[in-house]
């Protein structure tokens, strides 16, 4: 038989040099429009959080005896974000997701607000272990649709930890902005602003 192409040499080789991603190492920085409180302090906070996916979407085609798979196009897999947070003793992290939750309607009234004044953008940061960031991912108008319930017990000394889940209209990333979707989508976002000068811009005027 062949040799194998794998070889533990090389693999660990591969791994001295360009390490390994660690779970560990991430940043979140957030940018809310309730304007309650510290972006940067909430973000400091973060414990856990999840790099948004993508699914392709498929049909089966009959190619003369056989039934093949082809794509039609490619989605975002998932509408939410769960992130959850360390809990200061001042419970400026509760009270920031309170905040923003009271711009999207009225708790009394339930007059829902306008769009624009609650949505915001999050940015998911990989880091080395020199805390270089290596990878972004940016959740694009995005605005907190449950906040969790906050346990507290006497029976723990742990940390209280806040469970927020935000939904999204889309995500994007540096690989998918230089793809021609990404480029796409710049256009008509710029032309949905109005913003003449980036239209020419991206078109080479």
């Amino acid at each position: 038989m062949a040799k194998s192409n794998f070889q533990l040499n090389d693999f660990l080789s591969n791994v001295r040099r360009k390490d390994l991603a660690r779970a560990s190492r991430f940043e979140i920085v957030m940018s809310s429009a309730s304007n309650r409180g510290s972006n940067r302090d909430i973000s400091l906070l973060c414990e856990e959080a999840a790099i948004p996916g993508l699914i392709s979407t498929f049909a089966p085609t009959k190619i003369g005896n056989w039934t093949e798979y082809r794509a039609q196009g490619v989605e975002f897999f998932g509408d939410n974000a769960t992130l959850t947070f360390y809990c200061n003793t001042d419970w400026n992290v509760r009270e920031y997701f309170e905040a923003w939750m009271g711009t999207t309607a009225d708790i009394e009234s339930k007059e829902v607000g306008f769009y624009d004044d609650y949505v915001g953008e999050i940015d998911i940061y990989t880091l080395d272990r020199d805390d270089n960031r290596t990878g972004k991912w940016q959740l694009k108008e995005a605005w907190p649709r449950l906040l969790n319930l906050t346990p507290v017990s006497q029976a723990s000394d742990a940390p209280v930890r806040v469970t927020v889940t935000l939904t999204y209209r889309y995500w994007t990333s540096d690989t998918l902005d230089n793809s021609p979707i990404g480029n796409i989508k710049r256009f008509v976002n710029l032309f949905k602003d109005g913003n003449s000068e980036g239209i020419a811009e991206s078109l080479g005027f």
